[in-house]
């Protein structure tokens, strides 16, 4: 190391690595400069742990406008990463609620359909259960045979497949799966009679393969009860269900 003697500023100490540096960067624009730094931070993540000083002399922009050391600007950085893992755990834990709430209440449904011994009975009780336990303010159930009208099936409305109000529902019965949203006027009147003006969201699932064996239709009186984003997993399980409670005491 030797000393070079400048007007103004004897004795300033410059070392061969500093000008060795300088040398080699004499043509170099910052950007390099900062290309180089950066790749090399990039393969020794490990830098500031041997030169823990460093990080002491470090300054990092701060979005309120003030200058933060760059652990202090990390600890924030984790501190906001913390509090988003903590929103997305709340989050799943109440998904996890809502599904532990729903699976009891289909548990429920099922219990109460094994109760029934009669048709009607089985029938009282789904439409019992979706309201209470459901929370729907209108359900109906229709029934499709042909030879069947005169077998009390309780709160459940007999039709035969030729039925003229089924036309309307013919893409939904095509399909084979529940639905949920908004139905045209005539059909709600269909479904639910007066009731029907009241009605602002449905559900509709089928009963059987292709609604073989009916129809049920669940309404509410608010718009967002059944829109387009409630997932209907669940309805074709209901569904299942209350076909599988129904199928054997139906005629042949």
């Amino acid at each position: 190391m030797h000393v070079d003697e400048r007007p103004g500023q004897p004795g300033v100490r410059r070392d061969h690595q500093s000008m060795s540096i300088e040398h080699k960067t004499g043509l170099r624009d910052l950007g390099d400069i900062e290309l180089t730094v950066t790749d090399y931070l990039i393969t020794h993540p490990d830098f500031f742990d041997n030169h823990t000083e460093v990080l002491t002399k470090l300054k990092v922009p701060h979005p309120s406008g003030q200058a933060v050391s760059l652990i202090e600007r990390q600890v924030e950085v984790l501190r906001q990463q913390h509090r988003q893992m903590e929103r997305k755990l709340v989050d799943l834990i109440e998904v996890a609620r809502a599904n532990d709430t729903l699976i009891e209440r289909i548990h429920r449904l099922a219990v109460a359909l094994l109760d029934g011994g009669t048709l009607a009975e089985r029938l009282y009780s789904a439409q019992e259960e979706l309201r209470n336990r459901f929370g729907a303010d209108e359900v109906s159930l229709f029934l499709i045979h042909d030879h069947a009208a005169n077998l009390d099936a309780g709160p459940a409305r007999w039709l035969k497949r030729d039925d003229p109000g089924l036309e309307q529902f013919r893409e939904f019965l095509k399909a084979g799966k529940a639905h949920v949203g908004r139905l045209r006027a005539p059909q709600l009147e269909f479904l639910f009679g007066e009731q029907g003006e009241r009605t602002a969201s449905i559900a509709l699932v089928p009963l059987g393969d292709h609604g073989k064996l009916g129809i049920l239709a669940v309404g509410s009186h608010e718009a967002d009860r059944f829109g387009p984003t409630l997932g209907t997993a669940f309805l074709a399980r209901i569904g299942e269900l209350v076909a599988a409670a129904i199928q054997p005491l139906l005629p042949e």
